[in-house]
C-alpha cells in the first residue's frame, strides 16, 4: 500500500501547478521552445496533486488551475478569429476563446480526482489505474468533446522515436503506455517491481522507436513508387479572399506560382497541390475563371489538386461543401472529395448557438457534411483526402486507407490563426496519422506550413510561412497496411477491457480504503 507523501516545497501545490502547466505548454508544439518530453509533466503533476490532496474536491480544484493555465497558453490562438473575423474586442474575444481551455481543464482535472480516490491501491495497480483513466479522458475528449487536439502523443510526436508505437497501438495507446511507464517510476511508486517494469517499458518505447527509424532512414525516394510534388502557397488574406474583386487575382497568383515553380523544378512533378479553399468561388460556376484553373493543369501537363467550395442545388435549397477537386493533365475533372467532419463555428453553427454573431465566423459560407470521401485516383496515385481539421481524427485516416489510399493529402488553411503556434500544432498532429497508417502525407496550405511527412512521422520537407511560394518535394506511395490499421476493430475491444479493468481497480480501492478505516 502507498505511504502518504510528504509535502516539501518542491511538491507544494503552487510548485506542481507551475511544473504541470509549463510542461504542458513547452511540451506541446509552440514557437518559443518545444521540448516534447515535457508534455509528461502534465499528467505527472496532476498525479501528485491528486495524491497529496485530502479530498477529491480539492484535487479537482487544483487540477483545474494547473490544466487551465497550460491549456490557455497552448490554445491562446483561438481568440484571433473571434476578434479578426467575429469583430469582438480583444477582451471579449479572449473570454469566448478561453471557454475551450476551461472545458478541457475541468475535464482533465478529473484525473487528479481519480488519483485522490484510489491512492490506497498498491503501486503497480495504482499506476495502471492512472494510465487507464488518462486513456479514457483522451478518448472521450476525441469522441465526445470532438476536440482531440491536446494529448500526450501529440506532444511527444516532435521526437518521432517516442511515438513509433502508434503503428501498433495508435496515438491513444502511445499516451497510455507513456503515462503508465512514467508513473511506475514516480517517487511514490518506486519499488523493485515498479522500477523494473517502468524501465522495461521505457526501453521498449525507445528500442522500438530506434528500430523503426533505423530501418527507415531519411531518404529521398526515387523508385517506381515515388512521386514528385509541387506545393503552391498563395498566402491569401483570410479577410479578403472571399471578396469577388479578388477572385481573378488569386487564380492568377496561383497560376503564376505554379508555372514558375515547374520551370524551376529539378525533379519530375507528378502532382501539383494547392491549398484548402484557395479557389474562393464555386468551381464551374465562373466559366472564365474556371477555364484559367483548368488551363493551368493543361499547360503544365500535370494533375492539379486544389480546394474550393462545392455547390449542390436541390430545388430552392443550396448545399455548400468544402471540396477538393483533382484535375488531370488535360484539365478535365478526374474526381472530387468533400469534407465530412466540419469545424463547429468555423464551417457551421450548432443549432443551440444559432445567432448572428456566430454566423459572422462563417464569413458568409456555411458548409454541409460531405458524402464523397473516397480516394482520388489518377496514374497510380490513390490520394486519401483529409481537409484541414479532419487530419486530427484517427478514424477518418483509417477510413481513407480502408478505401485504398496509398498516400494522404491534407489541404489546410491556418490563415485564420495568424502567426501563432496553431500552424505548428496542426502540422505535428498530422504526423500521428502517418505513423498509425504507414502512409506518407502531403500537406498543402495557404499560409504555411506546407510539408511532406513520411510514414514514420518525420517532416522531411516543408515550406515557409506567410510567403507566396512554390516548392517541390518527393514522396512515396505505400500499399502495405500497418498493424494498427489491420487490428483497428480489436483496438476498440481492448479499450473496453481496459475500462473494465479500471472500474474493477476503482472498486477495489474503495473497499480497501473502507477496510483501513474500520481497522
Amino acid at each position: 500500500m502507498l505511504q502518504p507523501m510528504n509535502k516539501p516545497l518542491a511538491l507544494s501545490r503552487l510548485g506542481l501547478v507551475c511544473m504541470g502547466s509549463l510542461g504542458l505548454w513547452l511540451g506541446f508544439p509552440n514557437d518559443l521552445l518545444y521540448v516534447p518530453p515535457l508534455i509528461l509533466c502534465w499528467p505527472l503533476a496532476l498525479f501528485f496533486l491528486g495524491h497529496i490532496e485530502e479530498t477529491p474536491k480539492s484535487a479537482w480544484r487544483w487540477g483545474f488551475c494547473l490544466s487551465m493555465l497550460g491549456l490557455s497558453a497552448s490554445l491562446y490562438w483561438l481568440m484571433l478569429p473571434i476578434h479578426e473575423v467575429g469583430g469582438l474586442p480583444w477582451i471579449l474575444a479572449a473570454i469566448c476563446a478561453f471557454a475551450v481551455p476551461a472545458i478541457l481543464a475541468a475535464f482533465f482535472a478529473l484525473f487528479a480526482v481519480g488519483i485522490a480516490s484510489t491512492k490506497h491501491l498498491p503501486p503497480v495497480r495504482h499506476a495502471l489505474f492512472a494510465a487507464i483513466l488518462w486513456l479514457v479522458l483522451e478518448v472521450v475528449q476525441a469522441k465526445v468533446l470532438d476536440f482531440p487536439w491536446v494529448c500526450v502523443a501529440g506532444g511527444l510526436v516532435g521526437w518521432p522515436i517516442l511515438v513509433q508505437g502508434a503503428v501498433l497501438i495508435g496515438s491513444f495507446g502511445v499516451s497510455f503506455v507513456a503515462v503508465f511507464a512514467l508513473l511506475l517510476c514516480t517517487p511514490s511508486h518506486i519499488t523493485k517491481q515498479t522500477i523494473s517494469l517502468g524501465l522495461v517499458l521505457w526501453l521498449g518505447i525507445l528500442g522500438f522507436g530506434w528500430y523503426r527509424l533505423h530501418t527507415n532512414p531519411v531518404t529521398i525516394p526515387h523508385d517506381a513508387n515515388s512521386i514528385g510534388v509541387l506545393f503552391v502557397e498563395g498566402n491569401a488574406d483570410q479577410n479578403t479572399k472571399w471578396t469577388p474583386s479578388y477572385q481573378r487575382a488569386i487564380v492568377e497568383k496561383h497560376r503564376k506560382l505554379t508555372l514558375s515553380g515547374l520551370s524551376a523544378s529539378s525533379i519530375p512533378v507528378s502532382l501539383i497541390v494547392w491549398s484548402e479553399t484557395c479557389i474562393p468561388f464555386f468551381f464551374d460556376h465562373h466559366p472564365h475563371l474556371t477555364a484559367l484553373v483548368r488551363d493551368t493543369a493543361k499547360k503544365s501537363h500535370t494533375p492539379l489538386l486544389f480546394g474550393t467550395p462545392g455547390l449542390k442545388e436541390i430545388g430552392t435549397k443550396r448545399l455548400i461543401y468544402n471540396r477538393a477537386i483533382l484535375l488531370d493533365e488535360n484539365g478535365a475533372t478526374a474526381g472530387y472529395a468533400d469534407k465530412e467532419h466540419l469545424v463547429p463555428f468555423g464551417e457551421y453553427v450548432p443549432a443551440v448557438f444559432d445567432t448572428p454573431f456566430f454566423h459572422k465566423l462563417l464569413q458568409g459560407i456555411g458548409y454541409s457534411k460531405g458524402e464523397h470521401t473516397s480516394p482520388l485516383r489518377l496514374h497510380g496515385i490513390a490520394a486519401g483526402i483529409l481537409i484541414c481539421y479532419e487530419g486530427i481524427f484517427q478514424e477518418l485516416a483509417q477510413k481513407r486507407v480502408a478505401s485504398g489510399a496509398n498516400i494522404f493529402v491534407d489541404l489546410s488553411n491556418d490563415a485564420w490563426f495568424g502567426a501563432t503556434a496553431a500552424a505548428s500544432q496542426h502540422l505535428y498532429l498530422k504526423a500521428l496519422r502517418s505513423i498509425e497508417q504507414n502512409r506518407w502525407l502531403l500537406r498543402g496550405t495557404n499560409t504555411g506550413i506546407s510539408a511532406v511527412i513520411d510514414h514514420v512521422g518525420r517532416i522531411v520537407a516543408h515550406g515557409n510561412r506567410f510567403t507566396e511560394e512554390a516548392f517541390t518535394a518527393q514522396a512515396r506511395l505505400t500499399k502495405e497496411r500497418s498493424f494498427f490499421h489491420k487490428t483497428y476493430g480489436m483496438q476498440g475491444i481492448l479499450f473496453i477491457v481496459l475500462v473494465g479493468t479500471g472500474i474493477f481497480l476503482a472498486i477495489v480501492a474503495k473497499r480497501t480504503h473502507r477496510s483501513a478505516l474500520l481497522r
